[in-house]
């Protein structure tokens, strides 16, 4: 099968084109006949080194995310037929930059009727990241006060949406320019902060007659949340997405987001989806062979929207 891979860790040059053997399912896994793949920062961590580096066998194919076909499915497998369409997020010796990957069915879902492969494979990872972060961690309620910072980004705007269909008051912070976007998926202009131009603690704690929020969620990452957690009224919640710990708040409760990979999550992201009220927008989509520039774009975007790979 033909494969995008790197022999070794380091920089863009590394992803090169492989022919590999397809893969065997495992008793617990379906065999997915790929149509597209996600690409995401995460990749690039991987293809440097700085994620899942336990986990390498070279040559490694990349890609935590697709959408396509199952194919066969394993003999212990009762959830999932061949030919059904699917998409899934997952964490294996080898990812979805191929033609073939052998995925544990627990991770894998029938996508949305209403996506196309290109849509729902940039669905699963910044998906999940949301539900989870909103549903499970956060346990938003509706009519709660809600702040994205980093509201146009890829979790961003799918907490938006989700944060919305409970019934939540969604504030966002953005530049000014994604400014349509984020009017587009629902929240009022009144609720945006150029976080470029605007003292975005103050315009929080203004928007919300001086209470300030009483959850957010700091899509940002890094050290952001020093900033975000002060847009929190005492005694509500912040979730933040840096992958470790961060030192505690006597007021706020804060919670790290370690996003899972989950068949349920996906379920329920895909009746959303078929119910009207999520969307998906691929800025860019790029040929397998192409998996290098397509990476190059994800480091260096500044712009709303996912970057999708197109396997034939």
């Amino acid at each position: 099968m033909k494969a995008v891979a790197i022999g070794r860790f380091g920089g863009l040059g590394e992803l090169k084109e492989y022919d590999l053997p397809k893969p065997e399912p495992a008793a617990d896994e379906v065999l997915i006949r790929v149509r597209a793949a996600g690409v995401g920062i995460w990749d690039s961590k991987q293809r440097n080194g700085d994620f899942l580096a336990e986990m390498a066998s070279f040559p490694l194919v990349l890609g935590e995310e697709c959408a396509g076909d199952v194919e066969r499915v394993g003999s212990g497998v009762t959830t999932l037929r061949e030919s059904d369409a699917v998409y899934a997020y997952f964490v294996a010796k080898q990812g979805a930059y191929a033609q073939y990957v052998a995925v544990k069915a627990a991770d894998v879902a029938r996508k949305p009727t209403t996506l196309s492969y290109l849509e729902a494979a940039a669905v699963p990872v910044v998906g999940i990241t949301a539900h989870q972060a909103i549903v499970d961690e956060i346990t938003l309620e509706p009519k709660e006060w809600f702040f994205i910072a980093g509201g146009a980004g890829g979790v961003g705007s799918f907490a938006v949406q989700i944060a919305l269909s409970i019934g939540a008051r969604v504030i966002a912070s953005a530049q000014a320019e994604d400014f349509a976007y984020l009017e587009a998926l629902g929240i009022p202009r009144s609720h945006l902060i150029d976080y470029t131009q605007t003292d975005v603690v103050a315009a929080v704690r203004a928007i919300t007659n001086g209470t300030g929020a009483d959850a957010a969620l700091d899509a940002v990452g890094g050290d952001n949340w020093k900033q975000t957690i002060r847009a929190v009224k005492d005694g509500g919640r912040l979730a933040q997405l840096t992958g470790t710990a961060v030192e505690s708040a006597a007021k706020v409760t804060i919670l790290t987001v370690l996003s899972k990979p989950s068949a349920t999550r996906l379920d329920a992201l895909r009746e959303m989806f078929d119910a009207g009220q999520l969307k998906v927008h691929v800025e860019q989509s790029f040929p397998l062979a192409e998996a290098s520039e397509a990476q190059r774009v994800v480091e260096h975007r500044h712009r709303p929207g996912e970057i999708v790979l197109s396997i034939n």
